[in-house]
């Protein structure tokens, strides 16, 4: 099996993007190989609504290249799934997203939970956008965000879980049953996070991609009923759906 993992942020090196995967894989059977790819044209680090926008003819372009290279499925590597509708019309393998495979799968272990951003300047954008997800509303207790604007969470790994700790403790005291991490650059804290905070905390990348394989495994696909490709132009660049 093989799943390409779409990183939307510009300019991504080929050793953050090797280490990501090294830590996805295990997570993942032996079988399934893993390949990262970001856009090289875009420009912009997918920070607001603006930016995929900006970003999203990159985005689709990528992830139809991988259907046409043979790929089983795609994973959009973002708390924002950014254009995920767009790249199920155009391709026929699965693709999944990072926030939507997390919420889902906070529900196998809990009954409700609350998700953690890294900026509150994305609380309004992001209450907003997890109505989209399918997950009920009333199962999202809370949505907050710790403190880390400025701080790179791959050079400051103490730091970073440290306001996670932080944050965490004080959603779980107002009720939170579980926590999904809404940012994909805390790859790899969630576990460390769980034994600090003594609830379940679910890693939207390792979500994803654990979602990705299950789907392909279960030999399932993208409906066209539901995302039917009706674009002429888009179709110039997909060989075959």
């Amino acid at each position: 099996m093989k799943i390409m993992i779409i990183n939307p942020d510009c300019g991504v090196t080929e050793s953050a993007m090797a280490l990501r995967c090294r830590i996805l894989e295990e997570y993942t059977a032996p079988d399934t190989q893993l390949a990262m790819v970001c856009p090289q044209n875009s420009g912009v680090e997918l920070n607001s609504a603006l930016d995929v926008v900006l970003a999203a003819p990159e985005i689709v372009q990528l992830a139809a290249d991988g259907q046409n290279a043979g790929f089983d499925a795609v994973v959009l590597y973002c708390f924002s799934d950014p254009v995920i509708d767009a790249c199920r019309e155009a391709l026929r393998i699965p693709v999944i997203g990072g926030a939507q495979a997390a919420c889902l799968s906070a529900l196998n272990v809990c009954r409700s939970f609350g998700v953690m951003l890294a900026d509150e300047l994305r609380l309004p954008e992001k209450k907003r956008f997890l109505r989209t997800l399918g997950v009920d509303p009333s199962c999202i207790t809370q949505i907050a965000a710790a403190d880390m604007r400025g701080v790179d969470p791959w050079q400051n790994r103490k730091l970073t879980l440290a306001r996670l700790a932080e944050c965490g403790q004080q959603m779980v005291a107002d009720g939170s049953e579980t926590i999904v991490l809404g940012c994909l650059s805390f790859l790899g804290l969630a576990q460390p996070l769980a034994e600090v905070l003594g609830v379940p905390v679910i890693d939207p990348a390792v979500a994803a991609v654990c979602t990705a394989e299950s789907i392909v495994r279960q030999r399932l696909f993208t409906s066209k009923v539901s995302y039917p490709l009706l674009c002429s132009k888009a179709r110039e660049i997909i060989r075959e759906i």
